[in-house]
C-alpha cells in the first residue's frame, strides 16, 4: 500500500505534452506514466495481442456508455477497464470510478492490479493514498500550475443484500461489474447502479456515464441478454475475445487455469463461447434432440413469407417470442399457462403454449407459444389465454395454480369460461409446488426422454431454460433462475400423460396384455370422449 503523501506532485512541460497528445493516443499516456526503471517501454493497451484480437483501446476510446465484455480466461479484461479507469482519472478533472463485484475480494484483485502496475512507476507519484478501509480506495492528486486535481478509484462488494443498494451514496462517472456472471440477480444490480452514474460533478462536469460488465462465459441468461444489448443498441458496444488473442499468455499458464475446470467446459472458457446450459436436470442431448429443424425451416419461410394462421413475432436479443400456426380441423388441442407479470426473459414472464396431442403419447408438437410481457398485470395473460382458447378450441386448457396464483384457474373459469360455451368446461388448476411439482419435472424428463415434444430450435427460450434448469435454484426463492417455460412444459407433459398413458403394447392375441388396437381405441378421445378434472365425460367440440 502507498502511504499517505502531503506534497503533490507537480506536472512538467513534458507531461502536459504528453497528456495532450494521449487524447488521441492513450498508449503514449501509458507509454510515459506506467513505464518501470529499466524497461524499454512501458505498459501498453493491447500488448502482444493477435490483430483481430485487440479490444482494450476500442473499449477505453470507446464513446458508448454501455459496454459489456464476455472473454475467454487471460484475456485483459479486469487490468484494460482499471489502466482505461486510471487514463481518464489523469486527464480528466474530478474522475470517479468504482469496480463492484459480488465479493469484495473479488473486487480488490483489480486495486492489487493496478497498484501492481504503478509501483514505481511515475504514476506512483500521483496516488496520495490507496487505503483499504473502510474499503480499498485509490485518491490521486497532483498539480497544474496552482490547481489541484483530484480522482478517485473505488472498489466495492454488492453488500450484504446483495443488490448494491449499500453504494447508493456514490455517484460518479465509471461503473464496472466484475465477473458479472457470477451475480444471481444481475439484473437487479444493473438496475440499480445505473443510477450512479448521473448528474454532475463538484465542478460541474457532466459524469462520463459509462458502465462496463465483463465476465467470464458463465451460463447466465441474464448476462447474455446484456451482451446482446451491447451489441444491438446504438450506444452499446460488445466484445468477446478468445484467450488464444493474448499471445502473452503460455500454455502453462493455461494448463494451471484449467485445473480445477471440467474437460468439457475447458473450451468455453478459452473462447469465450455462449454455454449451452449444464443440463443438470435435464440433458442437454435429450433437450437438443427435441428441437425440429423441419418445423425451424418452416418457421425461417413464414418469418419471411408469411401465410395465414401463422404469426412471428420477434424479441430484440431474445429471439421468437411468439408463434402461432394454423389450427387444422380434426386435429385435438392442450393448452397450459403459466400467468406472469414480468417480462421475457426474466423470472415470472407470462408463457402460454399450445400442443397437438392427436397423435399423443407418440408425438406432441408445439404448435402456438407466448412469453410475453405483463407490464405488472395478470391481464395480458388472461387475453392472450382466452384468444388462443377461442382459436385452437382446446380439448384441455391448465394453468398454474401455484402459490399467489392459488385462484387463477378458478377465476378464469368463472369470468371467462363458465356459461361461455368454449371447448371446455372449466380451467384446470395445475400445482407446481412441493411434491407434486417433482412429479410434473419427472412426466417432463420422461417425456424429453421418449422426444414426445417438439419445437423450432428458433424459439431459444425454450432449450434455454430447460438446459439451465435447477430444482435446486429454482427451490430458493432468492434465486432469479427463470422457470416459466419449464413449468408449462412440466405441467403439459403431466397433463398429456395422464391422457394418453404409454403402455406396454404387445402383438393381437396375448390374453394377458393390452393389445395396439384396443390400446388405441381406449385413449383416443376421439373414440372414447375425455375426462375433465372434474369427472365429467365430454365429446370433443
Amino acid at each position: 500500500m502507498i502511504k499517505k503523501k502531503t506534497d503533490l506532485y507537480e506536472m512538467t512541460p513534458v507531461d502536459l505534452a504528453v497528456l495532450e497528445a494521449s487524447a488521441i493516443n492513450p498508449n503514449l499516456f501509458f507509454e510515459h506514466f506506467f513505464k518501470k526503471p529499466g524497461h524499454e517501454h512501458g505498459w501498453q493497451l493491447d500488448y502482444n495481442f493477435t490483430e483481430e484480437g485487440k479490444w482494450q483501446e476500442s473499449m477505453v476510446m470507446a464513446t458508448q456508455s454501455f459496454i459489456v465484455a464476455i472473454c475467454g480466461i487471460a484475456t485483459g479484461k479486469t487490468l484494460g477497464v482499471v489502466m482505461g479507469a486510471s487514463f481518464f482519472a489523469i486527464l480528466t478533472q474530478g474522475f470517479k470510478f468504482m469496480n463492484v463485484a459480488k465479493e469484495v475480494y473479488q473486487s480488490m484483485l483489480m486495486y492489487k492490479a493496478i497498484l501492481e502496475q504503478a509501483q514505481d512507476c511515475l504514476f506512483e507519484k500521483l496516488i496520495i493514498n490507496s487505503p483499504k478501509r473502510p474499503y480499498p480506495q485509490i485518491l490521486i492528486s497532483f498539480k497544474i500550475g496552482e490547481i489541484t486535481y483530484n480522482s478517485s478509484l473505488e472498489f466495492m462488494s454488492l453488500g450484504e443484500k446483495g443488490d448494491a443498494t449499500n453504494i447508493f451514496s456514490w455517484r460518479g462517472d465509471w461503473i464496472n461489474i466484475e465477473e458479472a456472471g457470477l451475480i444471481d440477480n444481475l439484473d437487479e444490480v444493473v438496475s440499480n447502479l445505473s443510477t450512479r452514474l448521473t448528474g454532475v460533478s463538484a465542478d460541474g462536469r457532466s459524469f462520463l456515464g459509462r458502465m462496463t460488465i465483463i465476465s467470464n462465459p458463465w451460463d447466465d441468461p441474464i448476462l447474455w441478454e446484456y451482451f446482446d444489448m451491447a451489441m444491438t443498441m446504438e450506444n452499446g458496444l460488445a466484445f468477446n475475445i478468445e484467450t488464444k488473442s493474448n499471445q502473452n499468455v503460455s500454455e502453462k499458464q493455461i494448463d494451471l487455469a484449467f485445473m480445477l475446470i471440467p474437460e468439457k467446459y475447458r473450451s468455453k472458457y478459452l473462447t469465450g463461447g455462449r454455454p449451452e446450459g449444464k443440463g443438470i436436470y435435464f440433458s442437454r442431448e435429450n433437450v437438443t434432440a427435441c428441437e425440429n429443424m423441419i418445423l425451424n425451416e418452416k418457421v425461417k419461410q413464414m418469418i419471411l413469407h408469411p401465410e395465414p394462421g401463422w404469426s412471428i413475432i420477434e424479441k430484440d436479443n431474445v429471439g421468437i417470442v411468439m408463434m402461432t400456426s394454423p389450427r387444422e380441423e380434426g386435429r385435438l388441442y392442450f393448452e397450459i399457462g403459466d400467468p406472469g407479470t414480468g417480462s421475457a426473459p426474466r423470472r415470472n414472464s407470462p408463457v402460454v403454449c399450445v400442443y397437438d396431442v392427436t397423435d399423443a403419447p407418440t408425438t406432441c408438437p408445439l404448435i402456438a407459444f407466448w412469453w410475453g410481457s405483463g407490464g405488472g398485470s395478470i391481464f395480458p395473460f388472461i387475453d392472450k389465454y382466452m384468444e388462443w382458447m377461442d382459436l385452437y378450441k382446446p380439448m384441455f386448457a391448465g394453468v398454474d395454480n401455484t402459490g399467489p396464483q392459488k385462484a387463477t384457474a378458478e377465476l378464469i373459469t368463472s369470468h371467462y369460461v363458465y356459461g361461455q360455451n368454449k371447448s371446455v368446461e372449466m380451467i384446470t388448476g395445475l400445482d407446481f409446488s412441493g411434491a407434486k411439482k417433482y412429479a410434473l419435472l419427472s412426466a417432463l424428463r420422461i417425456s424429453l426422454e421418449a422426444h414426445m415434444f417438439s419445437w423450432p430450435s428458433l424459439i431459444k427460450g425454450i432449450s434455454s431454460q430447460l438446459k439451465k434448469y435447477d430444482p435446486v435454484l429454482d427451490k430458493n426463492e432468492n434465486s432469479k433462475l427463470a422457470q416459466d417455460i419449464v413449468s408449462v412444459y412440466a405441467m403439459g407433459a403431466f397433463a398429456i400423460r395422464a391422457y394418453y398413458p404409454a403402455p406396454v403394447i404387445h402383438d393381437e392375441g396375448d390374453d394377458n396384455q393390452i393389445s395396439k388396437s384396443s390400446y388405441q381405441s381406449s385413449t383416443n378421445p376421439r373414440a372414447r370422449g375425455y375426462r375433465n378434472s372434474a369427472g365429467r365425460t365430454q365429446n370433443n367440440r
